[in-house]
């Protein structure tokens, strides 16, 4: 656990009802901004080029400091309660799902950007853990629904989420703070301490901005010890994050700038938030855990990045070089996991007591009451990215244009480890036999040990990635008249793929394997937009574009776990490789603005996703592997709305309907009497616990706020309310027609999720008293069930909302 001592020194439906909402007036049909009333207008790079947001013919969430404060927002879990279309795990991997394009192996398919840098990771194994920024010191965060494979590139095939970083400056001063306090109900306090500053240091020729922020919230859930049923650590599931950022500004002259920065963020969590409803009672916020090894998750990256800027006179020439540094480690539950797979796979019901595990809980035999296998994975992240982009110049052309060159290159790393020292401890108790009797090599009858390399491993994968890409990309938008315009794109990428491992352990049941793949792919991801601007506040728009994501390997799957399974799909192994896959979108959308009173901003969809990755989840081993399992479609519309009911009081409605799911069957060989997937099952994606959580397909969010002046000061109060709906359709993992059934699986009910904030403004200072979860509901929001455990039924664990938390937030801004 890193010194977070330090950092607290440091700063303790449709698209129909916007389409007939037309204004029949044409007066004026310059396409300017209006920024009468009292709605505000937001300006945006969703085009790689500053716009405003009701002139973008994209789906686009942006969200600014100001209004991420006013609703609380402190990362992406929360944004996405205020973005429609848009789903996020909560087990941790922070996978994310836009339109229901998402997939929990392979390369992402949902692009994450800090300002020009992606930064997400590849899926070479299990838990491909995403980093993701806090909101902190954040101008804005766009969220671009939709392929963004043109001016974003391969792994943007649901779209795209973009941390836009405040810039430092060469003529003003800024200065931002954030304080907060609170208490979650049957829990402990929460707290944060934020400040960023900058400003010239040399007028007009070298400015800097410097940014130092510290949060930690407490804990809720009390880890127990799953024998004894002691308390291990009350309030365990705390987590801890620091940034830094300082970020400096020269220009040599009036035409060019140089932009380097330095972005530094480093999280603990102590213990993942799941706990075993068999020993807790959510409605009097009792929750505990019973798990065996203690999982926390230190996350620390750093991202170092120069950006130039300068005019060429034909052109505006933008580069950005970056290097991103990762180290994380997470995990899943090993002990459960050898628990359930020794007495099913391995001591076949022969264990003294039987089950070792079951629904009931952990029941260790005598003389291994201490037993524990903890597991741990390692990932390492290493990318280098170079892009040199030219922008048209000519604001009074016809023709805005950007074209660019992209080069990257992307070394990941990963190893899992299940740590099982106690291993010989365990099987001398409960059969009365050594490891070496029970893990032996079917092909030479000789026992498999420890590999000298990783000494107390039962089982080991470690994995070196790399990907290379080159790519050519360019778009332009040409005006026919002030009314119409069409937007061409086009990527050509090249990439090249390759990824060595070894695995290893008594587990496997062989000697150490090893794997080296190597594939290259070229891709050619166009796009075509046609867009209506009707009047200045009416604009309408059609556009098809295609997202591209490469293959990849997978590694090696122990054969004795999984050998059940794979006689069931009909194969010998899993596929040592799998191939690439696309998507194909087509939209229709609009934005509307009445006397910029109520501005709406409507799009419907269909999106076909081609020779879709997907990981596989085998019903008895569990140990998932990624395979191309057909054609996948996904439909639905999305609308975000601002209405001034009065010039004091707006409301805000963000709502999404999304199906996403298969539209064939897919089987590996004839020789399966039911598919993999079937047709019509639910993709998923987002979710990192096994087996998966479909995305909700309809999702509602109101906000209401009412400004007023009390001892005339100014003052609001705002309420926030997010519904997602029941899933109706199964995941294959749910569906009894498919290999991957589990009939302990089960579909999530509806959520429904408010919080309230009242505050008032003195000054550059505002204070708001706050409440987080105002109904203090305890939905479950997903769960996970242990490995099959032969005859006896899983243990299930499971996750919901943090209990109803209360605090005081203070901001100052100049």
């Amino acid at each position: 656990m890193p010194d977070f001592r330090l950092h607290r020194s440091l700063w303790i439906f449709g698209c129909l009802a916007a389409l007939c909402s037309v204004d029949a007036s044409r007066a004026d049909t310059t396409p300017a901004a209006d920024t009468s009333g009292p709605l505000q207008e937001i300006t945006v790079t969703a085009t790689r080029r500053e716009e405003s947001l009701s002139k973008v013919p994209i789906s686009v969430t942006a969200l600014t400091q100001d209004a991420m404060d006013l609703r609380g927002i402190k990362d992406f879990q929360d944004i996405v309660r205020f973005t429609p279309g848009v789903n996020v795990d909560n087990s941790g991997t922070n996978n994310i799902s836009i339109r229901g394009i998402a997939s929990t192996g392979g390369a992402g398919t949902t692009g994450i950007y800090i300002d020009d840098t992606p930064i997400q990771i590849r899926g070479t194994a299990f838990n491909p853990d995403d980093a993701l920024p806090k909101a902190f010191d954040i101008d804005r965060v766009e969220v671009l629904r939709g392929p963004q494979g043109t001016l974003f590139g391969a792994g943007s095939e649901g779209g795209t989420v973009r941390y836009i970083t405040t810039q430092p400056s060469l003529t003003t001063n800024s200065f931002y703070s954030r304080e907060e306090v609170s208490y979650t109900q049957g829990g402990s306090l929460n707290y944060e301490g934020g400040i960023a500053a900058g400003g010239p240091l040399i007028d007009n020729t070298l400015g800097a901005r410097l940014t130092v922020w510290y949060r930690r919230d407490g804990g809720y859930i009390d880890l127990i010890n799953p024998v004894s049923l002691a308390t291990v650590q009350k309030n365990a599931n705390f987590d801890e994050t620091a940034l830094y950022r300082l970020a400096f500004i020269y220009a040599p002259s009036d035409q060019w700038t140089i932009t380097p920065s330095i972005y530094y963020q480093d999280r603990y969590r102590n213990q993942v938030e799941d706990y075993w409803p068999i020993y807790s009672d959510p409605s009097k916020d009792r929750l505990f855990s019973a798990d065996p090894d203690q999982r926390s998750d230190p996350d620390r990256f750093y991202l170092a990045s120069m950006k130039v800027e300068g005019n060429v006179g034909f052109a505006k020439l933008i580069s950005n070089t970056s290097y991103f540094h990762r180290k994380e480690q997470t995990g899943y539950e090993g002990t459960l996991y050898n628990l359930g797979f020794y007495q099913n796979s391995v001591f076949l019901g022969t264990s003294t007591p039987y089950p070792l595990l079951d629904n009931l809980g952990v029941h260790l035999p005598v003389g291994a009451l201490d037993y524990r296998a903890p597991n741990s994975i390692d990932n390492g992240q290493q990318n280098i990215t170079q892009e040199i982009r030219l922008q048209s110049a000519d604001a009074t052309s016809p023709l805005f244009w950007t074209t660019g060159l992209f080069f990257s290159t992307d070394r990941q790393t990963y190893l899992e480890q299940i740590h099982d020292p106690l291993l010989n401890e365990l099987t001398l108790a409960a059969t009365g036999l050594p490891y070496q009797s029970w893990f032996v090599d079917p092909n030479t009858n000789l026992p498999v040990t420890y590999d000298p390399r990783f000494p107390n491993d039962s089982y080991f994968l470690q994995t070196h990635a790399t990907d290379k890409q080159y790519a050519v990309f360019a778009e332009g938008t040409y005006a026919f008249t002030d009314q119409y315009k069409l937007t061409l794109g086009a990527r050509y990428s090249r990439i090249k793929f390759t990824n060595d491992s070894l695995t290893g352990g008594p587990q496997l049941f062989l000697p150490p394997q090893t794997v080296d793949v190597s594939q290259t792919e070229n891709s050619f991801t166009p796009k075509a937009s046609f867009s209506f601007q009707y009047d200045p506040r009416n604009l309408y728009y059609a556009t098809y574009a295609k997202g591209f994501r490469p293959g990849g390997a997978n590694n090696p799957v122990p054969q004795a776990a999984c050998a059940p399974d794979f006689q069931t799909f009909g194969i010998t192994e899993s596929p040592p490789t799998f191939r690439s896959d696309t998507v194909n979108s087509f939209e229709v959308g609009s934005k509307n603005n009445i006397d910029n009173r109520v501005k709406i901003a409507s799009s419907i969809y269909y999106i076909r996703w081609n020779n879709i990755q997907q990981s596989v989840l085998p019903p008895t081993c569990q140990i998932t592997f990624i395979a191309n399992l057909g054609t996948a479609v996904a439909k639905g519309g999305d609308i975000q709305a601002e209405i001034a009911l009065t010039d004091n009081f707006t409301a805000e409605i963000a709502t999404g309907y999304t199906s996403a799911r298969y539209t064939q069957d897919s089987k590996f060989s004839d020789a399966e009497t039911r598919p993999i997937v079937s047709k019509g099952d639910a993709i998923v994606g987002q979710s990192g616990e096994p087996p998966g959580q479909p995305g909700a397909p309809f999702t509602f969010t109101l906000g209401l706020e009412y400004k007023f002046n009390l001892f005339n000061l100014p003052s609001f109060v705002r309420i926030d309310d997010e519904y997602e709906s029941r899933n109706k359709w199964p995941s294959a993992a749910q569906d009894p027609n498919t290999q991957q059934f589990n009939a302990a699986f089960y579909s999530l009910s509806s959520t429904n999720l408010a919080s309230a904030r009242a505050g008032m403004n003195f000054g550059g200072w505002q204070g708001s008293l706050f409440v987080d979860n105002l109904t203090d509901t305890h939905t479950v929001t997903n769960y996970n069930f242990s490995i099959y455990p032969g005859v006896a039924p899983s243990l299930e664990r499971q996750y919901t909302f943090r209990p109803r938390t209360i605090g005081l937030t203070i901001t100052y801004r100049n």
